[in-house]
Parts: structure tokens; C-alpha cells; sequence
């Protein structure tokens, strides 16, 4: 009788340990019928908070471009005399 796994001199007592094969498991099981309810669920509970910054972000973010625009522009006075 060597020390092999399986038959060491230590024993645990009171912890049982359960498993499942990797083979035995659904991994997809009830991914449409509780899955995207739930994710709709957790998304309409979530976008009140976050639904001023998204639209203050694309103001900000419309402004800008406008802005750049606007002063990127020639200004067509300054070019009047040149041949």
C-alpha cells in the first residue's frame, strides 16, 4: 500500500463533494426563455440613469463638430484682393 491518490493516510470527514460532468451539462437550457426577458428586464432598469449622460454626451458631441466646422471655415473677405 503506497501513497498513491486515492489512498492517502488523510481523511475528510463531513465535506461531500458534488459534480457534473462537462458532457452532462445544457449549456444553452432555458437561454431564450429566461435569458432575453431578463436581459430586457435588467436594460429597462438600467437606461434611467444612464439615459442623461448618453444625451448630454451627444449634444456635447454635436457641438463640437459644429463648432469645429465653424471655425475651420475661411473667411472669404481675407481673400478678396488675391489673383
Amino acid at each position: 500500500m503506497g501513497l498513491q491518490f486515492g489512498n492517502l493516510p488523510i481523511r475528510i470527514r463531513r465535506i461531500v463533494y458534488y459534480s457534473l460532468s462537462p458532457t452532462e451539462q445544457r449549456t444553452w437550457a432555458k437561454s431564450i426563455t429566461h435569458g432575453i426577458p431578463n436581459l430586457v428586464n435588467r436594460a429597462m432598469r438600467a437606461l434611467p440613469p444612464m439615459l442623461p449622460g448618453f444625451i448630454m454626451s451627444a449634444v456635447i458631441y454635436k457641438w463640437s463638430i459644429a463648432a469645429h466646422d465653424r471655425y475651420s471655415r475661411k473667411d472669404p473677405k481675407l481673400y478678396e484682393n488675391d489673383k
